[in-house]
Order: structure tokens, then sequence, then C-alpha cells
């Protein structure tokens, strides 16, 4: 009998493995993940291609160290104090002059700012792999997964298929991935923390919402960008400057694929050559998770804010010297509001089923538009604090 069983080791899960394990050091917490070590993509193809992380640790793995400050007013978490707190623990800095790209920094005379992160730039090599293998100089949420608790156990390689529970305690149920062998876990308490696609696929075995799964948002993305011979994007910290504008934001960022668009049309072309620039947006929820599909739509209003950002971008672009703009299709790396805060839990992370909280991208009630990694740690010690 375990005292909290976590589902999931992503940001939200692993802040409250952490923050557990610290506040009750002679409790039983036992952390659940479907994924192993190493970064293991998985992508959604439609109308936006998603992508999100199963592993050790999951899509903050893959993160490029964005430490930006979201709005949390609406899930009841005032901002300052515990975002700087935060930022202590994970060392936040900007982005210094010696890590911005050089054709970079002509977005300063456009109001461009230097981006938080959660990077040693001290030790940083400018490798441009932030989102593609893992680096010991970038924090990332295997970090908060080590302790020293011997009443703790993470068990990775583990599906879970069911929540059940009778009377005060929770059956966890599923079966290992590698060796097929069935276990149900049993607990007082569970937190769901596996993100915007799998915490309302894993919650549909026992919760009947209306919303569960409804109001997927993805934070849809384009990069747009072209030939800028000798820029080396591609080798500089990712998305290292930053504007806000209204509705979207834009930042630089080397793409394969706009790197593959070129390279059909110029052979000579190589991937230091390649300058792009991201147009990120907050779309809105119109997609719906199910256990076996997952739908996401475009809205006019998405349509529109992607059509500013791609019209201030290009024109950037072209005044940096870019003679045609090309872009890749329409992507989006931050799924969530499939558990939203008013709707499927309440103020305090928790269902309709006392003891069963939710704790990761999927409670926001709306896209934020912007990275969400600190607001998902926010979330995690505001839930410790209640636990």
């Amino acid at each position: 009998m375990y005292h909290y069983i976590i589902v999931g080791s992503g940001v939200g899960g692993s802040t409250l493995f952490k923050e557990l394990n610290r506040k009750y050091p002679n409790k039983r917490i036992l952390l659940l993940e479907m994924g192993d070590r190493g970064i293991k993509y998985n992508t959604l193809r439609g109308e936006v291609q998603i992508i999100y992380i199963t592993s050790l640790g999951g899509s903050g793995l893959g993160a490029v160290g964005n430490a930006i400050r979201i709005d949390l007013r609406k899930i009841g978490i005032k901002n300052s104090e515990i975002y700087q707190e935060i930022e202590r623990e994970l060392n936040v800095r900007e982005v210094p002059d010696s890590h911005i790209n050089e054709r970079s920094r002509y977005l300063f005379n456009y109001g461009f700012k230097r981006t938080p992160k959660f990077i040693d730039f001290d030790k940083c090599t400018s490798c441009g792999m932030c989102a593609r293998k893992l680096c010991p100089y970038k924090w990332t949420p295997l970090r908060f997964l080590n302790t020293s608790n011997p009443y703790s156990k993470i068990l990775s390689n583990f599906y879970v298929s069911s929540i059940g529970k009778e009377g005060d305690i929770f059956k966890v149920e599923g079966y290992h991935l590698i060796t097929g062998k069935r276990m149900v876990f049993e607990g007082e308490r569970v937190i769901v923390c596996g993100g915007g696609i799998n915490s309302p696929r894993i919650l549909s075995s026992i919760l009947n919402n209306e919303h569960l799964g409804k109001n997927l948002f993805v934070d849809i993305f384009v990069t747009v960008g072209g030939v800028l011979n000798n820029c080396n994007l591609d080798r500089s910290v990712p998305m290292a400057l930053y504007k806000r504008y209204d509705g979207f934001l834009l930042s630089p960022h080397y793409s394969i694929y706009l790197y593959r668009s070129v390279k059909r049309e110029r052979r000579d072309v190589s991937s230091r050559d390649i300058y792009g620039i991201m147009v990120k947006i907050g779309d809105e929820g119109s997609g719906f998770v199910e256990r076996d599909k997952v739908y996401k739509s475009v809205t006019k209003r998405d349509e529109k804010l992607l059509s500013r950002g791609i019209k201030k971008a290009s024109g950037i672009l072209q005044d940096m010297g870019v003679e045609k703009i090309y872009r890749t299709i329409l992507r989006g790396s931050h799924p969530g509001g499939t558990c939203a805060m008013g709707r499927v839990v309440d103020k305090n992370f928790e269902t309709e089923i006392e003891d069963l909280y939710v704790c990761d991208a999927s409670v926001f009630p709306e896209s934020p538009g912007l990275p969400p990694i600190l607001g998902i740690i926010a979330m995690g010690k505001r839930l410790g604090d209640i636990l």
C-alpha cells in the first residue's frame, strides 16, 4: 500500500515526486512511468502535427531550456513569489552575449529580448541540440527524480490501463511493457501527471465527466525562414531571443523541416545556411482526446494569428537578407487543456473523485501561448503544499 501514487514523470509528476519526498520522508511514494530513459518522440499527424515525449522525465527532456513566466492567476496561483523560488532552484538566467547567434543580434532592432533559460551557460557549448539529446548543462525533470527516500519507488516501462477505487483505496492497474507482467498497485491518493494527451486517456477509466478530453490546445507553431549564408543558427542556442506580440510569439529557431524544404530546391545549401523564426500562437481549445483518437483543428482565430505572425516574421527575415521565404507545416508541442480547471478539476487540482488529482498542462483552462515548464513546476509545488 502506498500513500501516494503518481502517474507520469514529466515536469508535473517529477516536481510532485520531489516535493512529496521532501515533505514526507517516511511515506511510501510510487511513481509510474510508461517510458524509459532517453528521448522518445511521439508524433500525431493531422491538420496540426502534435509532438510529445514519452520517456522518464517526459516532454521536459526535449525542452530547449525556456524559463518564461506564464500567468497563473486563472488557476489560483500568485506569480511572483513562486516564480522567484523556482528560478533560484533552476538557476535561471538570460542568454548572455557569448551565446547569442551573431545574425540574431539584428533582432534587437525589433525589440526582441533575451530569453531566460535553465541552462548553465558557463558550460554550454552552443551545440544547438537541446531538443534532441540529453545535456548535463540543462535542467530536466530527471534532476527532480533523485531521492534517497528508501520508501519511494520509480517504475518505468509501466503502462497504466485503468484506475479504480474501492472504498477509500485506489487500485492502479497496468502491465510492464517489457515483461508483459500485469500488476495492481494500491494507494490512498493518486495524482495523474500524464500530460495533455495521456492524462484524459488514463482518467477515462474512472471519471465520467463530459469535459474530460475536450478543449485540447497544442500551442500551434510554424517556422518560417530561408537562406542566410553561414548564419550557423543550427549551432546556436535555440530560441535565444523572443518577442511577444498580441496573440503570438516570435523567436529565432533552426528547423530541420525548414532545411529540408529549402534543400529540395537548392541542393548546394548547407544546414549552416538556414535561418528561421518560429511563430507560436496560443491556439483555441478546438481539439479532443479519446482512447484511440486525437483530433486538433485550426480555427479562424488561429489562422488569423498565424497569418499575422508569419507576415511579421517574413518582413524581419527579408530585412535580414533572406530573399525567398519558406515555411514548415503546422505543429504543436505543448498539448494541454484536456482536464481543465473548473471543468475536470477544482481549484485544488482534485477531480470529482476524492483524493484523485491531476497536475500537468492538461489542467490549464486555456493555452498560455508560451513555454509552460515554469508554470507546471509552480502547479506541482502548489499541489505539494495542498497534499
